[in-house]
């Protein structure tokens, strides 16, 4: 049943085939028959063209003539075809009340039905851009110049800024997250804007302050009291790229609404699953002075952000060149998309099954990861789920930097913005204000970097 929808046509007959199969119609029978048709807009010669075709079909079965209709399994009959291909559409929802509103089912009982049938749909596909990208369809792709070329498309907003670029875009292509910690002012929502731009992806921004809820963030089940039945409300998470601003103002409670959707790609409301779409890329800020009124990452959320990077401020003749491009008015309401998001899924996928990370370089990883655990200065090292990281990490930027393999140079370049948000420092570092990198940087010293085949 996979692909039919449950139109007034479709809802007309089952209503038709459950009250023929006992070969004959009662007058309570006619009388519903009658009434959903005038609620579904169906015609008399319509009506009788699908009552002929139900006569046809019920002649052919081998139903008993006890058998009496029973509006529960109907409406259930109808339900799934409703759920055949996982969406629920406003004019489903609408034949659904019909048909109950007909068969005068219980309304306590339908809202279960109603909740239960939403349970099992997701949104609309078009919206999930749920095109997958087949191996056959890298044969002959070259990324290179298609990253070349949202660089260059960033870099008509961003000056002076090339590796912080690099490093988020890497991000992005790795199917991850960024943490950006910098002063106000310095361009961190202007590259979030620019990237989702240049990528022709949707783009959402969310203002964190302390009265924010949840459902602010990942939407909420709003109820209809005409039709007794339940619907979800989608949040501003829901997009491509979406902008956490100032993610440390919001409470704990609505910091933790990001948890799920960045780690498992999807949003749990009410028992209710909804997935999110596949290019989905969150860019976090928080400022590093004026902390009054600030709630800190707990060490769970920081987990899940690839990469902590800082713009910082420009140099002075990028900023003079800042300044010349805004004299024709913002330059972002100019920035065209230079590539599809279709290949930017092609590019992710590239880099998953095309760039190589050779044995030597997963054990320089684990012997850094495992260095930095055993340190006598930090109570908490990175995480299983950090090493992982880092070596996606490392893959992504092995891409962005042209290559289809990963290099020693490529991790030491990478420790830091991967690993340094995920260390903990003792209280004896903390007193002597030791900061992590600096311990990255003990450890980087003392492990050789292996040499590798690739050149």
């Amino acid at each position: 049943m996979n692909g039919i929808e449950l139109n007034s046509v479709t809802t007309m007959k089952l209503l038709l085939k459950e009250t023929l199969l006992d070969k004959k119609l009662d007058d309570n029978e006619k009388n519903k028959i009658k009434a959903l048709a005038g609620r579904l807009g169906i015609d008399g010669q319509e009506l009788q063209n699908l009552f002929n075709e139900a006569a046809s079909e019920a002649a052919n079965s081998n139903s008993g003539a006890n058998r009496e209709l029973d509006p529960r399994a109907l409406f259930s009959s109808a339900c799934e075809v409703a759920m055949a291909d996982g969406v629920l559409s406003d004019e489903e929802k609408q034949n659904l009340y019909a048909l109950k509103e007909i068969l005068h089912i219980d309304d306590d009982w339908y809202a279960t039905k109603m909740q239960e049938v939403l349970r099992m749909c997701t949104d609309p596909i078009d919206e999930l851009d749920d095109d997958e990208v087949k191996d056959e369809e890298l044969d002959g792709f070259d990324p290179k110049p298609l990253i070349k070329d949202v660089i260059k498309n960033i870099e008509t907003i961003i000056v002076g800024k090339t590796e912080v670029v690099k490093h988020v875009l890497a991000a992005a292509l790795a199917n991850s997250h960024v943490l950006l910690e910098d002063v106000p002012g310095t361009g961190k929502t202007m590259l979030s804007r620019a990237i989702a731009s240049s990528i022709d992806c949707t783009f959402k921004r969310v203002q964190f302050t302390p009265d924010l809820l949840p459902m602010d963030v990942s939407g909420s089940m709003i109820y209809n009291p005409k039709e007794a039945s339940f619907s979800f409300k989608r949040g501003p998470v829901f997009t491509n790229i979406f902008l956490a601003d100032e993610i440390n103002r919001a409470t704990p409670r609505t910091q933790s609404s990001l948890l799920e959707v960045m780690e498992e790609r999807q949003v749990s409301v009410d028992g209710a699953t909804f997935k999110i779409p596949k290019v989905f890329f969150v860019i976090a800020t928080q400022n590093p002075v004026d902390q009054q009124g600030t709630y800190p990452l707990p060490e769970a959320q920081l987990d899940r952000f690839l990469m902590k990077l800082s713009m910082g401020y420009p140099d002075h003749v990028f900023e003079r060149e800042m300044l010349a491009n805004h004299l024709a008015g913002n330059p972002i309401t100019r920035i065209k998309s230079v590539i599809s998001r279709k290949d930017f899924r092609k590019i992710q996928r590239y880099i998953v099954t095309k760039v190589a990370v050779a044995p030597e370089v997963q054990e320089y990883i684990l012997c850094i990861a495992e260095s930095l655990r055993n340190h006598p200065e930090l109570t908490l090292g990175p995480s299983p789920r950090a090493t992982i990281a880092m070596m996606n990490a490392a893959r992504a930027w092995a891409c962005v930097e042209g290559r289809n393999y990963v290099t020693p140079d490529d991790i030491k370049k990478l420790v830091r913005p991967v690993f340094a948000h995920r260390l903990i420092l003792g209280s004896a570092a903390l007193v002597r204000h030791v900061e992590p990198e600096n311990i990255i940087a003990e450890v980087l010293a003392k492990i050789p970097a292996p040499v590798t085949n690739k050149k």
